[in-house]
């Protein structure tokens, strides 16, 4: 008995955040479901948060309903933050239906901008006939003022487009093409980088070299992969990190700008198949993912020293049921993250010390 007490103190022990701050709860403003989180530190150490509200249900993207990308900033390391505001109101008529989800982050510290990307699907009659490509577009909107204020999105979908892939091919003709959802990174030289998806097929980079002024494809896709992040290593390489079937995460490595890949699967990184984040921090690799091979539930921050090769047994951020997740660091180099709470009916901000990695 002994034995099993002090098993589950120290279990709770390795639970360590700090407190728990719900920015988006299902039912609020109106909105049926917020989802799909995405977390980054501005130029100026603001934080910001985006999700999708979901006005109808908690249905992805094609399932016809309104979907706006809300947003809130704190500038106090997340203890306050502002209102929920969508960062563009896509139409939604009778005859011409919008919709715009899965929001991710790329923060350019050179230009001092904030890139916010997401997908967007059109309907153009509400019956959902005639849908305009039955495709997901690309869309990009830029902040030069923290978040404060947003451009009109632009789209990037001819830019990004890979030959290998049937872009502009519906989802049953094979065509499911999409941003992951979280954060993009910028790399040593500059370079905004961020990944695609193409469901049941695999991985591809994307980025603009020059400050989002134009967007391009890198290199080729890679086979085996699913929603993903992407990281530059110590030697200048990419490595993506993808959820992948199995209980663990699919892993792919190229030393020449996505031209060619080494993939391999880690099964140290258990997994339920759900959308997590990777990162740098220094000399370390952050990991944040439902630590659990079957649940989404468990969400761990796991550390990597020797860039990705190993991973510790991480500290539990949230110990009951969780979704996806982001992570920031925040100017005092303790690290902020954002995940969907149980029966993804919140969305939650915390923090992990810096001491404590």
């Amino acid at each position: 008995m002994k034995k099993i007490v002090v098993m589950a103190v120290l279990a709770a022990a390795t639970c360590l955040a700090g407190e728990k701050t719900v920015l988006w709860k299902n039912g609020e403003g109106g909105i049926a479901v917020y989802r799909i989180p995405a977390l980054c530190t501005a130029p100026n150490g603001d934080l910001v948060a985006v999700c999708d509200a979901r006005r109808d249900n908690i249905g992805d993207l094609n399932a016809f309903q309104p979907i706006n990308i809300v947003c809130r900033r704190s500038s106090d390391g997340g203890k306050t933050w502002t209102p929920s505001e969508p960062t563009w109101t896509w139409p939604w008529t009778d005859t011409d239906k919008w919709s715009g989800s899965d929001p991710s982050f790329i923060v350019d510290a050179e230009a001092k901008k904030i890139f916010l990307l997401y997908n967007v699907w059109h309907w153009k009659n509400p019956d959902g006939s005639d849908r305009w490509g039955n495709v997901y577009r690309f869309h990009v909107q830029e902040s030069s003022d923290n978040g404060k204020t947003w451009s009109k999105p632009r789209d990037i979908t001819k830019d990004i487009s890979f030959p290998e892939w049937p872009f502009g091919k519906g989802h049953n003709a094979g065509g499911f093409i999409f941003i992951s959802s979280g954060s993009g990174i910028q790399t040593k030289d500059g370079t905004l980088l961020h990944t695609l998806v193409h469901v049941g097929d695999g991985n591809a980079l994307f980025g603009t070299p020059d400050h989002g002024k134009t967007w391009k494809a890198f290199g080729k896709p890679v086979k085996k992969g699913d929603e993903c992040k992407v990281v530059e290593l110590k030697d200048g390489s990419w490595m993506i990190n993808s959820r992948w079937h199995g209980g663990g995460r699919q892993i792919h490595v190229s030393k020449d700008r996505g031209m060619t890949w080494e993939s391999r699967y880690d099964k140290t990184l258990e997994d339920p198949q759900c959308n997590a984040q990777i990162m740098r921090y220094g000399e370390k690799l952050l990991f944040s993912n439902c630590k659990s091979p079957k649940r989404r539930a468990l969400l761990h921050l796991r550390v990597s020293k020797d860039d990705g090769a190993t991973w510790n047994d991480g500290l539990c951020v949230e110990p009951q049921g969780a979704g996806y997740s982001d992570m920031a660091i925040l100017p005092n180099g303790d690290i902020g993250v954002i995940y969907e709470g149980a029966g993804y009916n919140t969305i939650i901000f915390t923090t992990v010390p810096a001491a404590s990695l």
